[in-house]
């Protein structure tokens, strides 16, 4: 399966963009191209199963001593993204990718947050679901965020966590179009990607949506 990985360093993605990097490249079937911003976008994604976003959708633009949140994509990476998706592409996108985005960004992810708690030690409770993406992963523990995440009711979720009484998803699959979405909100720190959990959820979580 061919990935283009793309890293940046909004939402601290510059901290975790070498132990996502690892554990891709290590995983079995994946022959991953790794690239440092979103420029990879401007060319063709014909030759590309798999697009994994460790990068934000979305930035801050500061102006005049304001600041507004923006996508990250220029227009024609926008249309080629979206285009090869609902053609049968797939992204595998994580934690931050879905920070601040709305729109077509959100119904391409399936949801988006603005808010966490602060960062906390809890449990990862995996759905009783036979998703590939599942297989062999058990509960674990692990110390990052939870994102408050409005997310589509459509969407197959695949973990919780617990916080206020709630469950709060942290890792979902999705169609769309004819491509297949997965996200997952963890991954704040790089101590998330030494979980052997969390390495088979991602592996798992892409090679499906790539259509191993």
């Amino acid at each position: 399966m061919n990935v283009l990985a793309l890293f940046g360093v909004d939402q601290g993605f510059q901290h975790t963009s070498d132990s996502i990097k690892e554990l891709l490249s290590n995983a079995e079937g994946l022959n991953v191209e790794a690239a440092e911003g979103l420029d990879s976008l401007n060319s063709s994604l014909a030759d590309v199963d798999l697009v994994v976003f460790s990068i934000g959708f979305a930035r801050v633009e500061r102006t005049n001593g304001g600041r507004r949140w923006v996508p990250s994509l220029s227009a024609e990476q926008e249309e080629r993204l979206f285009a090869y998706v609902r053609g049968g592409g797939g992204i595998a996108a994580i934690h931050g990718a879905a920070w601040n985005i709305a729109g077509r960004y959100m119904d391409l992810l399936g949801g988006a947050a603005n808010w966490h708690p602060p960062g906390l030690t809890f449990t990862v409770n995996i759905a009783d679901s036979d998703h590939p993406a599942l297989e062999g992963v058990a509960d674990f523990e692990v110390e990052d965020e939870i994102y408050m995440t409005a997310c589509d009711p459509a969407v197959e979720t695949l973990a919780t966590a617990r916080w206020q009484n709630r469950d709060h998803p942290v890792a979902w699959a999705k169609a769309y179009g004819d491509g297949r979405v997965f996200y997952t909100a963890l991954g704040h720190g790089p101590s998330t990607f030494e979980k052997p959990e969390m390495r088979r959820l991602l592996t798992q979580g892409a090679r499906w949506a790539g259509g191993a």
